[in-house]
């Protein structure tokens, strides 16, 4: 759990520091005042990154040349003092003083967490899906975190390569080289995080299930409904697949769109290109479900995250719900809040509604409530 943070010329907050309470943390205000902003300095500050897809520039307040974030969080029974400095060229983290990468600090602080943006991730891209996999990946295990990291370096790299072929910086001979001593690793780390994301989602399947019955049970017409998932690559569902057949299809792929590759200048085949399917009675939720019923999915899929997650390491990771109560009609709320009033852990929620934490209380939320009031980048009085 977050004991205390510290944030500094981050987004809108020149100077900010605040104490948690263990339970449930509520920051209520105005659209715009820096309620996520502090919820993504905590997010940040554990992970590594922002689920907001912002580049460092835009993380540090305008003007200032860098941010810095100190929180203490606790592990156990010890307290762990963390800081990471933010510049526009990169972000450094220290642990009890120690320089260390953020994978070390995720193994001790898994994170969950909701956002508007998830829950419109099934009638949005494929890139928003394959977003919400991996943040179930790393909530499950550091080490996917490292994968992750290392394949998009890989696919990076491969990347430059393509495009400095368009650019004419290469010719076709040397691209083919390049591309060749690239491409055992691209394909050992494709087939990795293929296969890591196809265990995670057949693992959290029954979880999905039992999730979205709870979730639904206020709604007559949702009931009996069975939730599956496809991994799709190249038009093909992987998620009964072994680990030889889906090396031979991306090796099988990548052979195949060699010429395609080169003339586009970007690579068309790997994990950045697959595609994750939630089955509404066996049917695509993309086109079949309504919009209510996508994000009772998406809500569903972020419960069964940390269902497993508690199953698989005997502990709650922190969550973190950033205005997505306010986007959910009375019932799934309903469902949402009683789910939460059952799970031991450090909660941490954004609103702009005032009658939120007597809401939760009314519905039995354990514990102690503690209220933020924010505006203009500053918690009031």
């Amino acid at each position: 759990m977050y004991k205390k943070i510290g944030i500094r010329s981050f987004r809108n907050i020149s100077e900010l520091n605040i104490n948690f309470g263990q339970n449930l943390n509520i920051f209520i205000g105005a659209n715009g005042q820096g309620k996520t902003n502090i919820l993504e300095a905590l997010y940040l500050i554990s992970t590594g990154s922002s689920f907001r897809y912002a580049d460092n520039e835009n993380l540090i307040q305008h003007g200032k040349s860098e941010s810095t974030l100190k929180a203490t969080l606790i592990h156990g029974d010890l307290d762990f003092e963390l800081k990471v400095n933010i510049l526009k060229s990169k972000k450094t983290f220290h642990l009890q003083d120690k320089k260390v990468f953020s994978t070390e600090v995720s193994k001790k602080f898994p994170v969950v967490i909701f956002s508007p943006e998830s829950l419109s991730a099934i009638k949005d891209g494929a890139d928003q899906r394959r977003q919400l996999i991996d943040e179930a990946l790393i909530s499950f295990g550091a080490r996917n975190l490292e994968l992750i990291s290392e394949f998009k370096k890989c696919l990076k790299m491969r990347n430059k390569v393509l495009k400095d072929l368009q650019d004419e910086c290469l010719d076709k001979n040397q691209t083919l080289a390049i591309l060749e001593s690239i491409e055992p690793q691209f394909i050992k780390l494709s087939l990795a995080l293929t296969l890591q994301r196809i265990q995670a989602l057949k693992a959290i399947t029954p979880d999905l299930n039992n999730a979205m019955q709870n979730i639904t049970k206020f709604d007559p017409s949702s009931k009996n409904v069975d939730i599956s998932v496809e991994y799709v690559a190249s038009g093909q569902n992987l998620i009964e697949l072994d680990a030889e057949n889906i090396l031979n299809l991306i090796k099988k792929r990548l052979f195949e769109l060699k010429s395609a590759e080169m003339a586009s200048g970007v690579s068309l085949v790997g994990p950045h290109k697959h595609d994750i399917k939630l089955l509404y009675n066996q049917n695509d939720s993309r086109f079949y479900c309504s919009q209510g019923q996508q994000r009772a999915l998406i809500l569903s899929f972020k419960m069964a995250q940390i269902v497993y997650h508690r199953r698989a390491y005997g502990a709650y990771p922190v969550l973190m719900l950033d205005d997505v109560l306010s986007e959910l009609d009375p019932e799934k709320r309903r469902a949402l809040i009683s789910f939460l009033s059952e799970i031991e852990t450090q909660i941490f929620i954004t609103t702009t509604d005032l009658g939120l934490p007597e809401n939760f209380m009314a519905q039995g939320l354990s514990g102690t409530c503690s209220v933020f009031s924010i505006s203009g980048g500053k918690v009031n009085d």
